[in-house]
């Protein structure tokens, strides 16, 4: 039986590093003494590698552990039903499903490890294909295409000068529209309506009402109703403002970037993209013909914005790159720490056992160094407020 795995090798963490280095490097030692995979190139035409992986049967075995435990943390089904993952995996999916999501999480374990024995960073890898079927205590092999990452420079990496807008502001007006939203939002409830039905009785905001139904936030009175408002509003201002500077940053070192991003890595990462997006689409119970008509678009207007998307995310990302390479910045522990925050946010330690055990590591590390060399250009800008 020929199986061809859907699931691409998303190796967008978006940012990576050099964390806990004893640990990794101790793990990938282990595992390169215990497993002797053996990865044969098969094409190269200068932009794209054919590969062929031959795992062995302890590594199979490990696979159907370690990689499908780490497909268990992922998808955050280690509390459901079963002794081991692959039963947790069924009971959750099915057995046909179930099938399916174990040969992809076998797959998605070994790519990583043939990745790093062949010595290759990937932007993508995807067309993964076996004439076997996987199992425990028995050899495999795939074959699969790596679009090889490319190294770019820029023509100056001298720090820019960026004119920004001043620092907005939370004002009166702002709260009293939040208030209001709540209010409307917990009337609805109560009254069992819509928050926009015109029979809807709206109570006016006092302490006694907050006192009532804000009680659980710790919140009983208008004034730290308010406060509370703008304390958040405040927060989510200065995050705009910082992500506002950051981008009129990139945008001025996009000017200086030096070569040329390929129509296939532009396709491919549109794809994965357009991937994300219909399993996003899918969790909130939409189907992609209920968006089309809900937005008034079509599905090549929506692959349109994707790639375009695609396209700066690829130029961003190869801009902070090449400015690690050039400051020589190193990582710290404090900042594999940082990107498994911005991965996986409250679930760190778990994230990272995961990532550790599916070969993952490398793909932390360009997290890691990304938001380095993010947090340098930062560091380094001049933004000159506008007047």
């Amino acid at each position: 039986m020929r199986f061809v795995l859907p699931q691409r090798q998303a190796r967008r963490f978006d940012v990576y590093g050099e964390l806990y280095d004893c640990i990794v490097l101790c793990a990938m030692h282990a595992h390169s003494e215990r497993r002797p995979m053996k990865v044969e190139q098969l094409k190269d035409n200068g932009e794209e590698v054919r590969l062929r992986v031959s795992a062995s049967a302890a590594e199979m075995t490990k696979a159907f552990t370690d990689g499908l435990d780490a497909f268990v943390v992922q998808y955050q089904m280690d509390q459901l039903e079963g002794e081991t993952s692959l039963e947790k995996i069924n009971n959750a999916l099915g057995e046909e499903d179930g099938k399916v999501a174990v040969y992809n999480a076998v797959i998605n374990y070994l790519v990583p490890f043939a990745l790093e024995k062949q010595g290759t960073m990937p932007v993508s890898t995807y067309g993964i294909e076996s004439e076997e079927t996987p199992e425990p205590d028995k050899m495999f092999s795939f074959d699969m295409t790596v679009l090889v990452k490319p190294e770019f420079e820029l023509s100056s990496y001298k720090p820019v000068k960026v004119e920004i807008e001043p620092k907005p502001e939370v004002n009166e007006a702002d709260i009293d529209e939040q208030m209001g939203m709540l209010v409307r939002q917990f009337a609805a409830a109560q009254q069992g309506v819509q928050p926009d039905d015109a029979s809807l009785q709206v109570p006016e905001v006092t302490d006694e009402w907050v006192a009532e139904n804000m009680k659980p936030m710790g919140l009983t009175t208008v004034a730290e109703l308010r406060e509370r408002f703008r304390a958040t509003s405040e927060e989510e201002l200065a995050n705009r403002y910082e992500q506002a500077k950051m981008a009129a940053a990139m945008d001025e070192y996009a000017k200086r970037f030096e070569g040329e991003i390929s129509a296939k890595m532009i396709e491919v990462m549109t794809q994965e993209l357009y991937e994300t997006f219909l399993a996003q689409l899918s969790q909130e119970g939409m189907t992609l013909d209920a968006f089309y008509a809900q937005q008034h678009l079509t599905e090549e207007e929506v692959r349109a914005n994707l790639a375009t998307q695609a396209k700066m995310q690829l130029l961003q990302g190869f801009i902070l790159d090449a400015i690690f390479r050039h400051e020589a910045l190193k990582l710290e522990p404090g900042d594999m720490i940082a990107a498994m925050r911005n991965i996986a946010p409250g679930r760190e330690e778990e994230a990272f056992e995961a990532m550790q055990k599916s070969g993952r590591s490398t793909l932390l590390k360009e997290g890691a160094s990304r938001m380095k060399a993010a947090g340098w250009i930062m560091a380094n800008t001049e933004f000159i407020v506008a007047e």
